[in-house]
């Protein structure tokens, strides 16, 4: 009898026949009467199968113990314990993950609700008296035009094409809007 890693299921081949166990089903590998391996499968037609220890050729193991480790070295989550395989080690490496996904959520949010009265859908000012130029400026609606906390848009026309550039070519709420003509726009 020989017990195979069969990719995403175990093969048991005896003699002429073979049969695949899905290792997702796989719930418990125990060894019973000291010579039997149960591999418990938990529902469905199987739902457990007994392998004699002194009839697997194939992994070589010293001992019933042995085999059921290989079984379950085997199975997803590896020689640390099969399936279900939780560690302390894992649940920290879990923790911290999700520690960092929180930190990175809730600055997130901070972001969002600072800027909850900013929009790019509708400028708070529109300058429209150059000559084939317009300026936008977006900003919170408390914002006076003195403060360095606009977004401005540059609109030039070019032969009847308009070209949309920003102050220091980005949307940042960082500009003057009074200083609107004398910036930098990429």
């Amino acid at each position: 009898m020989e017990i195979i890693n069969d990719g995403a299921s175990i093969k048991i081949v005896n003699g002429t026949q073979s049969r695949d166990i899905n290792k997702a089903q796989i719930k418990v590998v125990e060894v019973i009467k000291t010579n039997i391996i149960k591999i418990d499968i938990g529902e469905g037609a199987l739902r457990n199968v007994f392998v004699p220890y002194a009839g697997v050729t194939n992994p070589v193991t010293a001992s019933a113990d042995e085999l059921r480790a290989a079984i379950n070295a085997m199975l997803p989550g590896g020689s640390s314990g099969g399936v279900g395989s939780a560690t302390e080690a894992k649940q920290d490496a879990e923790i911290t993950l999700l520690n960092t996904v929180n930190t990175s959520v809730l600055n997130l949010s901070n972001i969002i609700s600072a800027n909850s009265d900013k929009t790019f859908y509708e400028p708070s000012m529109i300058d429209d008296t150059g000559a084939n130029i317009v300026y936008k400026g977006y900003a919170a609606t408390s914002v006076l035009p003195n403060q360095p906390n606009w977004a401005i848009e540059r609109i030039r026309i070019e032969a009847g094409i308009e070209v949309h550039t920003w102050a220091d070519g980005d949307k940042a709420f960082d500009n003057v809007w009074n200083d609107r003509e004398g910036l930098i726009y990429k």
